[in-house]
């Protein structure tokens, strides 16, 4: 529904503005230089904000891509606000080159920076603790804070740029659309897989700027066409800051708006479906969602000693270690207020809750010849009786793997801290593990279980957990 949305309102503007130019007749001069000034002034500002944001709610100076995408915003915001403070009547009498190349020159550094936050980042940046980050968002801002004094001070420094010819404005424009609409599409694909509204705004939003881009270049000088470039500005950033509005409402954690954007890497890492990078993203996504102390990687390792027990081969216990890794990919989205909740659940946040193992199978389908995989994560909340979900399959109709990370996934949670209850002791999960065999879990495979932890072959968790992951059982 909301992709449907979107597409209409980007379809919207440039059906105007054709019209506009296919009959010139209905494309009529308008606007004051006040109405100028107070316009640019508005998207100036909600561009600092998004900026603002994006840094506030980010969980350090090393998140390369929302420092990037900050940096989009602010470029954005400074080279905009010379188009407006230049506007003649108010800091400047008469019309100068900086009120002229400043918009031509917005969008191409905001679409620069956009893309840079798309790209794949060189590893040897995260390994190495060269704070490449922090360093290049400093010279950036520097840089750019340097350009808004020049001009300000020397509105016609830039009489040589050549803007104003037709040729190089159509150059101008083919680059910025290009850097937009790329970085647009990466966030789109990363809506497509999780879902988050942060994750669509910021791709319409920098849509609606490209558009503004063709409405600068081919619009009427002072008539409708050319106005609509303005608007779109406008719309660009009330789109974006009304879904990360509607994020954080939501989520009811300003954090859930840098995360979103943040994991559009992670799920592009998924979308290449290489072993060794899911594995990547299966902490980066619990560290969004979770933030538990490697609850996924225990659930592996539980889930691998039951498998070798079972005697199980190389190839079925490298699939069934990768699908524990991913069990709860489907979490990417939930509201983090209910993960951590130490109160009850609402029945509405059950439902919630209780979408993850379909949500992520749907993600996980969509990754070439990981269908085993995905089969495994949507099962793996089935319990022996047939009262789980999201299938209410019953005994041996739930696929091993599932089972297997099923009883793994409920021993770690059973020796876990978590806010609502203390860890039980081994012998404690032991004993409870017995109690459920034959209801919630597989009763051979629990017997397996047992028969590790009276050897002592697997280690209880006894970390305290910051966050809920509630048992259902």
């Amino acid at each position: 529904m909301l992709t449907r949305i979107a597409f209409v309102a980007l379809a919207a503007p440039m059906v105007i503005f054709a019209t506009l130019l296919a009959f010139p007749s209905l494309d009529k001069q308008w606007g004051t230089f006040s109405f100028h000034f107070y316009v640019v002034s508005a998207a100036c500002l909600m561009s600092a904000f998004a900026c603002l944001i994006l840094v506030l709610s980010a969980r350090s100076m090393r998140e390369t891509r929302i420092l990037f995408l900050a940096l989009s915003f602010f470029a954005l915001g400074m080279f905009f606000s010379i188009h407006g403070l230049t506007t003649p009547g108010f800091l400047l009498d008469e019309s100068s080159a900086a009120l002229q190349r400043s918009p031509w020159l917005s969008t191409l550094v905001a679409g620069f920076f956009a893309t840079m936050s798309v790209v794949t980042i060189p590893r040897v940046i995260d390994r190495v603790n060269l704070r490449v980050p922090e360093v290049t968002f400093i010279i950036a801002v520097i840089i750019i804070c340097a350009y808004f004094m020049a001009t300000m001070l020397y509105p016609n420094w830039l009489t040589d740029f050549p803007t104003t010819r037709e040729w190089f404005q159509h150059v101008l424009t083919a680059a910025s659309v290009g850097l937009l609409g790329f970085a647009a599409l990466r966030y789109y694909q990363a809506y497509l897989f999780a879902r988050l509204p942060a994750q669509l705004s910021v791709a319409v939003g920098l849509v609606f700027l490209a558009e503004a881009q063709i409405s600068l270049d081919f619009g009427v000088f002072w008539a409708y066409s050319w106005w609509m470039y303005h608007g779109l500005f406008l719309l660009a950033f009330v789109t974006v800051l009304g879904g990360w509005s509607y994020e954080l409402i939501r989520a009811k954690d300003a954090r859930a708006i840098a995360e979103g954007i943040a994991m559009r890497d992670a799920l592009a890492q998924l979308n290449r479906g290489r072993p060794a990078d899911l594995v990547t993203l299966a902490d980066q996504i619990e560290n969004h969602d979770l933030e538990t102390f490697r609850h996924v990687d225990r659930v592996a390792t539980f889930a691998y000693a039951i498998g070798s027990e079972m005697g199980l081969g190389a190839a079925k216990l490298r699939e069934l270690v990768l699908s524990a890794q991913m069990h709860d990919l489907g979490k990417i989205g939930l509201p983090p207020y209910i993960l951590r909740k130490e109160d009850p659940l609402t029945d509405d946040e059950w439902a919630q809750i209780r979408q993850h193992p379909a949500k992520g199978f749907e993600i996980m389908e969509r990754v070439s010849g990981l269908g085993a995989i995905a089969r495994t994560i949507r099962h793996h909340h089935e319990r022996w009786d047939g009262n789980g979900y999201p299938d209410k399959l019953t005994g041996s109709d739930i696929p091993l793997e599932s089972r297997i990370i099923s009883v793994a996934d409920t021993y770690d949670a059973l020796t876990s801290h978590r806010p609502y209850r203390p860890a039980m002791t081994p012998q404690g999960a032991h004993d409870e593990l017995a109690a459920i065999a034959g209801r919630q879990l597989d009763p051979d495979l629990v017997a397996i279980m047992i028969r590790l932890i009276d050897r002592g072959a697997v280690k209880a968790a006894h970390t305290h957990e910051t966050e809920a992951e509630h048992v259902h059982f």
